[in-house]
């Protein structure tokens, strides 16, 4: 490790405890809503497992912050009034999924597997519930997303900061959740469509302080490696830009700030992508379903498997029961590898994950609560175009791109439970009700600028 790289270990840490004794003032003196904010930057930084973290007291940060946050949202809820269970139409689809979860929890291939990960998402429900309470207006929305894109950056800079292995890729800078390269990827992708959005509409600081972001989220993404991850990338920028391009709700030169943003992208990828970057994203055609021996085809056997599982499991496996029967459903060509000591293998989908985990029903259950948000987004953009409010309509927008280009991307990695993806949910959710239970969301536009 670089020298001065090594130099900046005990600043970091100052700086992580700095940023965590001022989180749990402003959690405890301001509000609950600082928790959350904390909870974000800890998970990113992840203090027990990095470089920088040995002098650090040997403290469950992730934990102290949830426990302060759930404290004091108790103490204060009736100050969180605006964003309830009955006017949150999803409410009703997470209960079932968990409850889903939970009835086969009795079924599981590991109970006691399956148990811990089910308290883990418990715990996750909580957070989000508590996120959906206290973020409860546009303004504080948007600092839990600067947070966001704050910690992705910090990832960005992790991967500078330890490079490339032997094999062209940046392991042991992930989270908690998502340790390896694939996951760590996945979770910076939201960030893109998001990073656009507060560049194109903040002001010039902003707009310096989100490009610093930028530099170091892209950094991450292309020192990483991950194909999904670009796909995924790739999709929730495009999304974001096609509709600020063809959409007939625009402010004044905003055909303009596209073309600017389409071509700096392009001359960023440029600067940034090297020579192992390229040869690893044009493996993606190469890793075609009809390709049963590249990567892709080996993941349609992965797959495919699910329904084989199902048909004598079809209740669901529970977490973790697919790894574990794998061997028994999956060829002995597709159980060798060089990286690992077991023949266990993962399904490498959130979407085969989620049906192995809860079966049929469950699944079914969760199409419903992606269902039920697509559609409030829609209402709400409606209500937002009707209004001539077409910055919190793009913003909206953004965040829709941001889960779209999540979903991409965990299409092939095991991401069905991660932070990252409920994270993106509930922002959908908290976004579209903003919108939809007030009769105002913000001023509006100013004459002359609701459109070209």
């Amino acid at each position: 490790m670089p020298t001065w790289i090594k130099s900046t270990v005990s600043k970091l840490a100052i700086i992580f405890l700095g940023c965590f004794v001022y989180g749990i003032y402003s959690l405890i003196i301001v509000g609950p809503v600082y928790g959350f904010y904390l909870y974000e930057l800890v998970y990113f930084l992840n203090p027990g497992n990095r470089w920088w973290s040995a002098s650090l007291p040997n403290l469950s940060y992730s934990f102290v912050v949830v426990f302060l946050m759930l404290v004091m949202f108790f103490i204060k809820r009736k100050e969180h009034v605006l964003n309830t269970i009955q006017t949150m139409p999803q409410a009703k689809w997470f209960i079932l999924v968990f409850i889903t979860y939970f009835i086969v929890g009795f079924f599981a291939i590991s109970h006691e597997i399956h148990q811990r990960y089910l308290f883990d998402l418990f715990k996750l429900y909580i957070v989000m519930f508590v996120a959906y309470r206290v973020l409860d207006t546009n303004k504080k929305l948007e600092t839990a997303l600067f947070i966001y894109l704050i910690g992705a950056a910090y990832i960005g800079y992790e991967a500078f900061s330890v490079g490339r292995n032997s094999l062209g890729r940046v392991e042991g800078i992930g989270m908690v959740d998502v340790p390896e390269a694939n996951g760590t990827a996945a979770a910076l992708v939201p960030a893109i469509p998001i990073l656009v959005y507060f560049f194109w509409s903040k002001p010039w600081k902003t707009k310096l302080f989100v490009s610093v972001l930028g530099v170091f989220i892209a950094n991450g993404l292309v020192l990483i490696n991950s194909r999904g991850a670009f796909l995924g990338a790739a999709v929730g920028f495009g999304y974001f830009l096609m509709y600020m391009f063809f959409s007939k709700y625009k402010l004044p030169k905003q055909r303009m700030m596209i073309i600017f943003l389409i071509m700096a992208s392009i001359a960023g990828v440029i600067r940034i992508a090297d020579d192992a970057f390229w040869e690893r994203m044009n493996t993606i055609k190469g890793s075609s379903i009809t390709n049963t021996e590249s990567s892709g085809g080996r993941r349609m056997n992965f797959w495919v498997a699910t329904f084989d599982m199902l048909e004598d499991h079809p209740f669901g496996l529970g977490i973790y029961g697919y790894q574990i029967l794998s061997p028994l459903y999956l060829d002995e060509s597709l159980l060798d590898s060089h990286f690992r000591s077991t023949n266990m293998r993962a399904v490498h989908s959130m979407w085969f994950q989620g049906l192995a985990e809860i079966g049929w029903l469950g699944a079914l259950f969760f199409l419903f609560l992606l269902k039920s948000i697509f559609k409030q987004l829609k209402q709400a953009k409606k209500k937002l175009v009707n209004s001539k409010l077409y910055k919190n309509y793009y913003f909206l927008i953004s965040l829709e791109a941001g889960l779209l280009g999540y979903m991409v991307a965990g299409s092939f990695i095991n991401a069905f439970r991660t932070e990252i993806f409920y994270w993106m949910i509930i922002f959908c959710i908290i976004g579209s009700s903003i919108v939809m239970h007030r009769e105002n969301t913000d001023e509006p536009v100013k004459k002359g600028e609701d459109g070209e």
